[in-house]
């Protein structure tokens, strides 16, 4: 019950703010996270948007983009990461939602599937797709120019526990 309500509040704060963002046009930045594994990559359904995306949001004042990644990825899914595991692969600027939105893309290879906990208020579903079935879906601008770009960042150390390069040659 609670988490439905949650939900609405969300539903209904985001339609608000779609409103004044259509009338300001204001400027915003986000941090994501493309959580790799087994060539897979992490998407999330948000509670008050119909694309998929990957995890992550807004970055506070003050907040290094990679922290505010790592905030957003416990928030939303229970995982606990630090920044240093994180590497930038992607930054770009889109008019997205009404705004232009900065966002930076991080990238997380993992050796083995995490557990999710998405906190089923603000990320409703979370599912590790293909590159190419999560292309087939409506994306953020930013999610599918990474996506399409082909670039891969990983890690000597992520790439040594893994075995292989996680991500799809594209």
């Amino acid at each position: 019950m609670i988490d439905a309500a949650w939900r609405a509040a969300y539903r209904v704060g985001f339609l608000l703010a779609r409103q004044w963002w259509r009338l300001r046009r204001p400027d915003h930045a986000g941090a994501l996270v493309a959580i790799w594994h087994d060539g897979r990559v992490l998407a999330v359904r948000q509670t008050y948007h119909s694309v998929l995306t990957f995890p992550g949001g807004g970055i506070e004042r003050g907040e290094h983009p990679a922290e505010a990644a790592c905030r957003e990825l416990r928030e939303e899914l229970g995982l606990l990461v630090v920044p240093a595991a994180l590497h930038l692969a992607w930054e770009q600027v889109a008019e997205w939602d009404f705004r232009r939105d900065h966002v930076q893309i991080f990238e997380l290879v993992l050796p083995a599937a995490p557990v999710l906990r998405p906190d089923r208020r603000e990320v409703g579903e979370a599912l590790f797709l293909s590159p190419d079935e999560l292309l087939a879906f409506p994306l953020p601008p930013f999610v599918r120019d990474y996506l399409r770009s082909g670039r891969c960042f990983t890690s000597p150390a992520a790439a040594s526990r893994s075995g292989s390069k996680e991500c799809p040659p594209r």
